[in-house]
């Protein structure tokens, strides 16, 4: 067996030769030891690794997808909502300064497609330029392609997820549509939707106040989902 030296307070010693006397362990180096095993059972999962990498754990979760989830959660905010001529992305300013123009959050891909992401921007950045490189022609491929990048980062020991979800605004298709990507690779098709760190009431808005409207209704809607006073972006994609 491995042996661990280490220094303790004098009182702390003391306790311990206390807890020795007393008959329940043998020696000190028997208690510290039961401590540890202890210490390691009530933590669980860091020490069996199944946050370390992407793994599956016993009860079917993977941890580091969860994290990925998080980190996208603790985003920048950002909305989609369907209209009958089009679809409007909106988006949180994040970071302005008079030293530095803020980044477009909201990023065109041709006419007809515009993506948002919430999480890390490098993650965002890798996935919109396989996404440019691949030139999709239907809303459908967008979403294979998205999809397959964030799956594949679920799939190596030796990478971890993205940690970023996406709103596709698309009408690739001649038709608006809205889809939401999660990090896991997983995609839904809405109606309108939000994401990042406002969510919760942008998403209490939209489900009290969605209702068909053309993009210049969903325009002024917008300060109501952020706050007003908090900048934001727009962009509207038409067919």
């Amino acid at each position: 067996m491995t042996e661990i030296r280490t220094s303790v307070p004098e009182e702390v010693d003391a306790y311990l030769d206390a807890l020795v006397r007393k008959g329940i362990f043998s020696n000190k180096a028997e208690l510290v030891r039961a401590a540890l095993v202890n210490y390691v059972n009530a933590t669980g999962t860091f020490f069996q690794g199944f946050d370390a990498e992407t793994i599956f754990a016993p009860d079917g979760r993977l941890y580091q997808v969860e994290y990925a989830r998080e980190s996208a959660a603790r985003g920048g905010t950002a909305a989609g909502i369907v209209c009958d001529d089009g679809v409007l992305l909106a988006a949180e300013v994040v970071g302005e300064s008079k030293l530095a123009p803020p980044g477009k959050k909201i990023v065109a891909v041709g006419d007809r497609l515009a993506v948002v992401s919430s999480g890390l921007v490098a993650d965002g950045a890798l996935i919109l330029d396989e996404l440019k490189a691949a030139s999709p022609k239907t809303t459908d491929e967008v979403v294979r392609i998205v999809r397959g990048t964030l799956h594949r980062f679920t799939l190596n020991r030796t990478q971890r997820p993205l940690g970023v979800s996406l709103l596709l605004g698309s009408v690739l298709d001649r038709k608006p549509r809205l889809v939401q990507m999660d990090p896991s690779g997983a995609g839904v098709e809405r109606l309108a939707t939000a994401m990042g760190r406002g969510a919760s009431t942008a998403l209490e808005i939209l489900q009290d106040r969605y209702r068909k409207m053309r993009l210049a209704d969903a325009e002024r809607l917008v300060p109501e989902l952020f706050g007003r006073g908090t900048p934001t972006e727009t962009l509207r994609i038409s067919p």
